[in-house]
């Protein structure tokens, strides 16, 4: 599925459905979901019917769900990035965009005009 065509709220629909897909056929009740990750029954009915959760409930159903490792294809990184290894190349801590000068223009007092 090409979650890009969706709206945000059509994902949210699509992931309620994904998890009863999935719970399914892992044969489990809602309530082993809860037991295993610590969700609450309203956060997965929330899911299920489409409406918003926050990111602490939906890890709590991944958990729930034993598929919480599936977080790390969410965002992923190069396969074989370590610190360690690429200390002469450190991350930025901070992202700085550069500012678009317009050189066409020249700085005029407000008396030239």
């Amino acid at each position: 599925m090409n979650f890009n065509l969706l709206t945000d709220e059509n994902i949210i629909k699509e992931l309620g459905q994904k998890y009863e897909e999935l719970r399914l056929r892992k044969k489990l009740s809602d309530e082993d979901v809860m037991n295993k990750g610590g969700s609450t029954k309203d956060a997965i009915q929330r899911l299920k019917n489409g409406s918003n959760i926050n990111l602490i409930n939906f890890i709590k159903i991944l958990r729930g769900l034993g598929e919480l490792d599936n977080l790390e294809k969410v965002i992923k990184l190069e396969e074989n990035f370590s610190i360690r290894e690429n200390k002469n190349k450190p991350l930025p801590k901070r992202v700085f965009k550069s500012k678009k000068s317009d050189k066409e223009t020249e700085f005029k007092w407000g008396e030239d005009e």
